[in-house]
């Protein structure tokens, strides 16, 4: 059995699930690169995660990604219920929210 480890948090009631651990490697590539392979080759993946049953058609889900540079703290590749996102602002400020919970970046 795969596991997958998310923390959901919401920002004025909008939810944000931020997967932390469990998706395929998507390598050291550029994020939009990143994004196509997860698109082309593991979109089951995102569906398992933001669909029902586990998932609802109003919450974004967020990647958290190696870093593309080592000066950044993360990477991230939004994805909704149907498809894939170029940004999300309320999934910004969970994905915010949720490294801060998880002592990855500081207030």
């Amino acid at each position: 059995m795969k596991r997958i480890k998310v923390i959901d948090s919401h920002t004025g009631g909008e939810p944000t699930r931020l997967v932390i651990e469990g998706f395929p490697d998507l390598g050291s590539a550029s994020m939009l690169e990143r994004r196509e392979r997860l698109a082309n080759f593991h979109d089951a993946w995102r569906a398992a995660v933001i669909l029902e049953p586990r998932g609802n058609d109003v919450m974004v889900g967020a990647l958290l990604c190696k870093p593309v540079h080592p000066a950044h703290t993360a990477g991230v590749i939004f994805f909704n219920n149907s498809g894939y996102l170029g940004m999300c602002g309320h999934g910004t400020i969970g994905l915010v929210a949720s490294l801060a919970y998880m002592g990855r970046i500081t207030a």
